[in-house]
C-alpha cells in the first residue's frame, strides 16, 4: 500500500482545509497532527465535519518551531527569551554526544514530548493505534529517539508506525528527469540515514514499527505532479525492491492568508509553509486522483 501523507495538520483552519481538500479530492490518505499547532482543536473539528474519506492520523511531534505546550521556564535549553522553541539539529547532536548536556536536554525533551503525545492521544482513540513522526524529522536524532522509546514504554502505547527516514536510491532512478533538485538535500538524506542506522541498533523492536519505505526528503517541498509520477513509476518498475508499505510525504497545506502567515513564529517555517510550491503539491495530489487531468 502507498500512503500519500500530509504533514503539519492543525496550524491554521484555512491551511487545514486545504489538507482536507487534498483528502476529499486528491490521494492523501494519511495526515500528521501538530500538537502545538495554532488551531489544532478547531482543525480537528473541521476534519470531523468535512472529511469524506478515511485517513490515518499520526502525532507530528515538534520541538523545533512555535511555542511549547510546557511552560517555557521548564525548558530553558529548548526555548528563547520569548518562550519560543529555538532547538536546532546542532544542539540536539551536541546533547546526544556530550554527557554534560545529555541528561539536562533529555529531561526537558521528555517533559515536552510527553505533553504533546497526551494532547494528541484522545484524537487517536477511534484509530486504536499510535503513529509517530515529527516536524523536520528531529525524532530521528538518537537522543530524541531514545526519549520516544521511553515514553512509548511508560505510556504503554500501541504503536503501529514510526516514520523511519531511510530513502532508497531506486525511488529516484532517472534523476535528471526530476524537477527542482537541490544538492543540499543529499546531505539531509545521508544524515537521516545515518541516524536511522544508530536508532536501529539501539531500538531494534521499536525500529521495526517503521515498516514502510519512505520517500520525499530528496525533493522535500517539491513533490510536484511530475516528481510524484516519476517516483510512482520507479516503484511500479522495481516493486520487489521496496517494502509492501510505502509512505510518500507531501505538503498540500499551504498557509496563504496574511493574518495566518503573520502568526508563524519561525522564519524558516514562514517561508516554507507559505511557499507557492505547497499549492503545486496540492495540485499534484488532485491530478493524481483525476488520472493526470
Amino acid at each position: 500500500m502507498i500512503e500519500f501523507h500530509a504533514d503539519d495538520y492543525g496550524m491554521f483552519p484555512a491551511a487545514s482545509g486545504r489538507i482536507i481538500e487534498s483528502i476529499n479530492n486528491g490521494v492523501i490518505n494519511g495526515i500528521s497532527l501538530m500538537p502545538n499547532g495554532h488551531y489544532l482543536d478547531e482543525s480537528m473539528q473541521l476534519l470531523k465535519e468535512e472529511c469524506r474519506k478515511p485517513v490515518k492520523l499520526s502525532i507530528h511531534l515538534n520541538i523545533i518551531t512555535e511555542k511549547p505546550l510546557s511552560d517555557a521556564s521548564e525548558l530553558p535549553d529548548l526555548t528563547d527569551e520569548d518562550g519560543n522553541f529555538n532547538v536546532t539539529y546542532g544542539k540536539l547532536l551536541k546533547a546526544s554526544i556530550l554527557p554534560s548536556m545529555r541528561k539536562r536536554y533529555k529531561k526537558q525533551i521528555k517533559a515536552e514530548l510527553s505533553r504533546q503525545m497526551d494532547r494528541i492521544l484522545p484524537y487517536l482513540k477511534e484509530q486504536g493505534t499510535v503513529r509517530i513522526d515529527s516536524h523536520r524529522h528531529f525524532h530521528m536524532v538518537p537522543l530524541v529517539f531514545d526519549v520516544i522509546a521511553e515514553l512509548i514504554r511508560e505510556k504503554d502505547l500501541k504503536v503501529s508506525y514510526i516514520r523511519i527516514i531511510r530513502e532508497k536510491p531506486r525511488f529516484y532512478r532517472n534523476l535528471l528527469r526530476f524537477e527542482y533538485f537541490k544538492p543540499v538535500n543529499v546531505v539531509k538524506v545521508l544524515l537521516l540515514d545515518f541516524f536511522s542506522g544508530i536508532d536501529r541498533l539501539r531500538h531494534r523492536e521499536l525500529f521495526e514499527c517503521g515498516n514502510a519505505d519512505f520517500a520525499s526528503i530528496l525533493f522535500s517541498g517539491h513533490m510536484t505532479y511530475k516528481n510524484l509520477v516519476l517516483i510512482l513509476k520507479n516503484i511500479e518498475r522495481n516493486r520487489n525492491a521496496f517494502r509492501e508499505n510505502i509512505e510518500l510525504m507531501i505538503h498540500p497545506g499551504a498557509v496563504l492568508e496574511p493574518e495566518d502567515i503573520a502568526e508563524i513564529i519561525d522564519a524558516e517555517d514562514k517561508v516554507y509553509m507559505a511557499s507557492p510550491m505547497r499549492l503545486k503539491e496540492l495540485d499534484a495530489v488532485r491530478k493524481l486522483a483525476a488520472g493526470g487531468k
